[in-house]
């Protein structure tokens, strides 16, 4: 095998993609899918469903052909019956991308390894690679050959540790969005050629038109621009060895750093990441998004109203001048902007807007035009008072009137460009039961009308002192929502960066400015009340959660004594939750929410994103959505 490059300078290694990046066979697959679909199937096989498949594992696409095309074939029989007709294609002619053979060669002539990495299986990779040059790919590695296909970064992943090296040193060449979110999530230095499918702008890639315009000089000039991002003296932070010290620093919200002003951005974590933000976080949240963009996919500002059919406004207690501050940081960062439209109609006024399919449609119309004034990526649909004001009793008249409005919305947003997601809370089973949780929502029905479901898995002891979101209420929610969703890459887990903070017993009679029943904490404070009271913090394994008690004498006019008890989510279960949602293999994650973070939240980000960027470290993550 070819030894990497003496040249620090230079990529340690580059990673090819095959289908559209090196050889133009996307059209052979796009043609046989037809054919076979046509023959096998009873649906209507559109380009359009042939473009959603660019870059997929090819078991995955056959899952959706087998769906959308009716396809009554077991899944390797449509893999094989596509690579069959793809591979006597190919032994016609081989219809290389412009530049790539000629870039290929001058890569091979500086000394840099290079691997192959395609989600077609190894032997279709080998009748390409057989017409090449010997030795043009120091390595290959094939769908048939991983766990996890693209957007998983596994393939990146193994391409880089069957070279011997780490995977931030390699850069990786793509033409579809799901080749570059899994060379991206690698912690690949990413450039992006799109063919069939466009692949937007975006601060995780560089964006090319064609592999003409790169030469070895150009790939020196990308790793250079990595190499000093990542030298910049701004912060020099003490580590933290072994897990108990992780564990413990984040429990009591106390990490070592030189500088907590300037934390350096976290590096971007497997799994795609999101957070809402809330109005009432503005103050602390714009900071945050500007410093960690980078890892950051989604956001959802969470400060518009729906007060009618027709009406969307700003909640009057947003600060103006934050919001537009945080918009654009959010555009400066990449980061799209998907808002939250939350029901503020009085108790039953929304399912009366969805029980009337004239209202309805006028609401849907509201809602497209809002999105498009604002030039937003899609729209968040978090309308609770279903769930926790109209009653158990009216759930069986509202569902269908939900699942029409988000079918009816789905396909007006699909058709401007857009996205819809929707922020549910949690069902537990797939019945409809006392104990099912919110099946109002219906999830199984919605499912294929929308790109998201944000599973809000938190808010699980309200009225009493308890944990917020224990580690088994997550799972749970997890899998009652991927038996209800056959799609796992449309749920995302909604992860608690917040606690809350009782009153459990009085003692005296309390003044007028005493503190109330509940108040919240989050992770941005929790370390200030922790210092003030002197008390240390227990850490429960099962629920992943911390909690103390402490007393508080207050004195006015009168004069009481209260006793406290305070459960939160810290940094570590924030990370525990990312890591549970890899594991289910879904499509996501998105924080409750930025402003409540602080730098403990994001550096146990880092610490869980530090496997992606090490490519000797095995891979548990799941396929990002």
């Amino acid at each position: 095998a070819r030894m990497p490059s003496r040249d620090r300078t230079l990529p340690r290694a580059v990673l090819w993609d095959m289908d559209g990046t090196l050889v133009d066979t996307e059209p052979y697959w796009i043609e046989c899918e037809h054919q076979l679909v046509q023959q096998f199937g009873n649906g209507a096989w559109t380009d359009d469903h042939a473009h959603a498949l660019v870059g997929f594992d090819l078991r995955d696409s056959a899952r959706y052909i087998q769906q959308h095309g009716e396809v009554d074939l077991e899944v390797d029989d449509i893999v094989n019956r596509l690579l069959d007709g793809v591979i006597a294609r190919v032994h016609t002619r081989i219809p290389w991308r412009p530049g790539a053979r000629e870039l290929l060669a001058r890569i091979n002539a500086a000394g840099i390894p290079t691997a192959l990495v395609t989600m077609s299986w190894r032997r279709f990779a080998d009748a390409v690679v057989d017409a090449l040059p010997p030795g043009s790919f120091t390595e290959v590695i094939a769908g048939d050959e991983v766990a996890n296909g693209k957007p998983h970064p596994e393939p990146f992943r193994a391409a880089a540790r069957a070279l011997g090296v780490r995977t931030r040193d390699c850069i990786a060449i793509e033409d579809s969005p799901t080749g570059v979110r899994s060379a991206t999530a690698a912690g690949c230095v990413v450039i992006a050629v799109p063919h069939v499918v466009d692949v937007p702008d975006a601060a995780s890639h560089t964006r090319i038109a064609s592999l003409r315009e790169v030469d070895v000089p150009y790939l020196r000039s990308l790793m250079s621009r990595r190499r000093s991002s990542a030298l910049r003296p701004e912060v020099k932070r003490a580590a933290v060895i072994g897990a108990a010290a992780l564990i413990g620093a984040v429990g009591v919200g106390v990490w070592a750093t030189a500088d907590e002003a300037s934390p350096p951005p976290p590096p971007a974590i497997d799994i795609p990441l999101q957070a809402w933000a809330p109005y009432w976080a503005l103050d602390t949240s714009v900071a945050s998004l500007t410093t960690n963009a980078s890892a950051l996919h989604e956001v959802s500002p969470f400060w518009y109203e729906t007060t009618g059919a027709t009406s969307i406004v700003v909640s009057q207690y947003t600060a103006v001048d934050e919001a537009a501050a945080f918009l654009a940081a959010a555009k400066a960062g990449g980061v799209r902007v998907t808002p939250s439209i939350v029901d503020a109609m009085p108790r039953g006024g929304m399912a009366a807007v969805l029980a009337d399919p004239a209202t309805r449609r006028a609401h849907v119309a509201t809602l497209i035009d809002f999105a498009e004034t604002g030039d937003f990526a899609g729209l968040d649909i978090d309308y609770e008072k279903f769930a926790f004001s109209d009653g158990r009793d009216t759930w069986e008249a509202t569902r269908p009137n939900w699942v029409a409005f988000i079918t009816e919305l789905g396909a007006a947003l699909r058709a401007d460009g857009r996205t819809l997601a929707v922020s549910i809370p949690p069902i537990y089973d797939g019945g409809r039961t006392e104990s099912s949780g919110y099946w109002v929502y219906d999830y199984a029905a919605i499912s294929e009308h929308v790109d998201q479901i944000r599973i809000m898995a938190y808010d699980f002891s309200v009225g009493e002192p308890g944990p917020i979101a224990p580690l088994d209420f997550v799972g749970n929610s997890i899998r009652a929502a991927k038996e209800a969703v056959k799609d796992d890459s449309k749920l995302i887990l909604g992860v608690a960066t917040y606690g809350r903070n009782w009153l459990v017993a009085t003692a005296g009679t309390c003044p007028a400015d005493a503190a109330g029943e509940v108040t919240n904490v989050t992770q941005g404070n929790i370390a200030d009340l922790i210092a003030k009271r002197g008390v240390t913090p227990l850490r429960n394994p099962t629920t992943g959660e911390s909690s103390f008690s402490y007393d508080v004498v207050f004195e006015g006019a009168t004069t009481c004594t209260q006793t406290r008890q305070v459960h939160y989510v810290d940094a570590f279960g924030t990370a525990e939750r990312i890591d549970l949602a890899r594991t289910e293999r879904i499509g996501g994650v998105s924080l409750w929410a930025l402003g409540f973070d602080d730098i403990t939240t994001w550096q146990a980000i880092g610490a869980l994103a530090r496997p992606a960027a090490d490519a000797t470290t095995p891979s548990t993550a799941p396929a990002a959505g």
